[in-house]
């Protein structure tokens, strides 16, 4: 079934797209990174907290005290199955560790990563470092030069290296080469890091401040774990900018779901990683430059004998804040790069990913230029993919397998011969809809019994959903305020604001287009409740 195409002006897109606006994809509280901070921090606490007599007295709470509590922590962790398995839990703890100093101290790993050389050139301390081998054969050990740039991660791992090395478990197994303590660099080492961290007695006094009083509140609260909210805050402010940066990628992630919901094949339907187009030469402050031309998507990606048809070339732009220099280096770039395009795919065809607060407030500018483009054809949003980007599909005749089982429900015999020919009144050729049916044929999409087509089982939920929004689209139209307000209509993307459709209509129109199922009321409710949760549709 093709959806309507409309044709709106760019006012009346930047009214769709403050319609259908999806500010933030998640709270950094309920990010993974977030998260994983969170408890890492609070196990190192609580790890050091019994060799220091719970953070009771800041007097204990010297840097010496902490490299020892942390030393007799991270032995306990050695389990003795892998020296790489435990290698790797104790980088992890020290790298806690060391993120817990950060947040206290207001640190960062960016700043101090080109001091410790000069705290240890102060200190006479040479810079030689023990560093295991590659063999897993024999446990060898060198001193090798610090790296003039040293950040947190790299010393946790040598840290730990040299803790799990002259661990029991391994010592015998050891080799060192000249004979060297690798406990004596371990000491060594670890008071000088984390002398650069704690530089100071205010410093330290944050720390055990911290420390003492996260201890303090889980004491108190009765195994309601209140010291995780002490840490919350500095937690937020430490990972906001990580958090943020990974939004183009949970919106890229979110597509790639969507395509897959519609049947399509990664890797070979749509890219799963940033497709390289080529190297483009520039002239920048009077320097030629090379940039590299990619794209977030390309539809189709690798179909075979599919060019010289058009293509869609997406990029994906969520901004949930003033991400304001990057946005408008994309809106620079754009131009250039789509002329460099068009010289390798002529019949290339531009729409943009374009969602976040930043676009409804202090990226207006950009968001209204990108869309006022001439070579712009379209643009979707997180809520209106399945609209919007599907119909781009139809539009370039990309028969995807939700609309080869849209023809199968909509026909009245569902007989092979009925349904190409529907999909050939749509305008899809004899080739692509042949190459559409071969491949739900073989991946189990659609089964064949005497020249009958069938949906599987697997696919059908799916299949009568995205039908129910296609006939929502293609039925609906301008609606009041008070129509919009009464919760009877429901809004649909796609086609500027405010369009939408009555339920009660909705279900004639289903129950009389799906000629191939009996679409119980249950069932239809199901379907209108899932589209709201997809966002796809809303009531107001």
């Amino acid at each position: 079934m093709r959806l309507r195409s409309k044709t709106l002006s760019t006012s009346d897109q930047l009214a769709e797209f403050d319609q259908w606006l999806t500010a933030k994809l998640e709270r950094i509280k309920d990010s993974d990174k977030f998260r994983s901070e969170i408890d890492s921090i609070s196990y190192c606490i609580e790890s050091i907290a019994s060799y220091l007599n719970n953070f009771s007295d800041y007097r204990l709470c010297s840097v010496e005290n902490l490299c020892k509590a942390v030393i007799a922590a991270s032995e306990s962790m050695v389990i003795g199955d892998s020296f790489e398995e435990d290698e790797k839990r104790i980088s992890h703890f020290y790298e806690s560790f060391f993120n817990l100093m950060f947040l206290t101290s207001g640190a960062t790993d960016n700043n101090l990563k080109n001091h410790f050389l000069i705290r240890l050139k102060d200190n006479d301390v040479k810079p030689l470092a023990p560093k295991k081998g590659t063999s897993k054969k024999i446990i060898k050990f060198t001193l090798n030069e610090i790296p003039s740039t040293t950040k947190s991660d790299y010393v946790s791992k040598f840290l730990a290296s040299c803790l799990v090395g002259d661990h029991k478990e391994y010592c015998e197994k050891v080799i060192t080469e000249p004979t060297f303590n690798l406990r004596m660099y371990l000491i060594l080492f670890l008071n000088e890091y984390v002398s650069l961290v704690l530089e100071e007695q205010d410093e330290t006094m944050q720390f055990w401040a911290i420390c003492h009083s996260y201890v303090s509140l889980n004491e108190s609260s009765k195994g309601q774990h209140l010291g995780k909210y002490l840490l919350n805050s500095c937690t937020i402010f430490k990972v906001r900018g990580s958090v943020s940066a990974s939004g183009g990628h949970v919106t890229e992630n979110i597509l790639r779901q969507k395509l897959t919901s519609m049947g399509l094949r990664p890797n070979t339907d749509f890219n799963i990683n940033d497709v390289t187009i080529g190297n483009e030469e520039v002239v920048e402050n009077g320097k030629r430059k090379k940039k590299t031309r990619a794209y977030d998507f390309i539809l189709p990606y690798r179909i075979a004998n599919w060019e010289p048809k058009p293509k869609l070339f997406i990029q994906s732009q969520f901004y949930a804040g003033d991400s304001g220099s990057v946005s408008h280096k994309v809106v620079d770039q754009t131009n250039s790069s789509r002329a460099f395009t068009l010289d390798k795919y002529k019949n290339a065809r531009f729409v943009e990913y374009l969602d976040g607060a930043g676009y409804y407030a202090a990226l207006r500018g950009d968001l209204e230029h990108m869309l006022s483009l001439n070579s712009t054809a379209s643009f979707f949003q997180v809520k209106s993919i399945l609209v919007r980007l599907r119909r781009e599909l139809q539009l370039i005749n990309f028969l995807t397998p939700i609309e080869f089982e849209h023809a199968i429900l909509t026909s009245n015999t569902a007989l092979s011969v009925d349904v190409f020919g529907a999909l050939e009144s749509d305008g899809y050729p004899q080739e692509e809809i042949q190459r559409a049916v071969a491949l739900c044929i073989e991946f189990g999409y659609v089964l064949e019994d005497n020249g009958k087509l069938t949906i599987s089982s697997e696919r059908i939920d799916i299949a009568r959903r995205l039908l129910v929004l296609d006939i929502a689209a293609n039925n609906a139209s301008i609606i009041s305020d008070k129509e919009k307000s009464s919760s009877k209509y429901l809004l649909v993307p796609g086609y500027g604001s405010n369009y939408g459709i009555l339920d009660s209509h909705l279900s004639t129109l289903v129950c009389n287009e799906c000629k191939q199922l009996v679409i119980s009321v249950p069932e239809f409710s199901s379907d209108i409740e899932w589209l709201l949760d997809q966002g796809v549709f809303k009531r107001r």
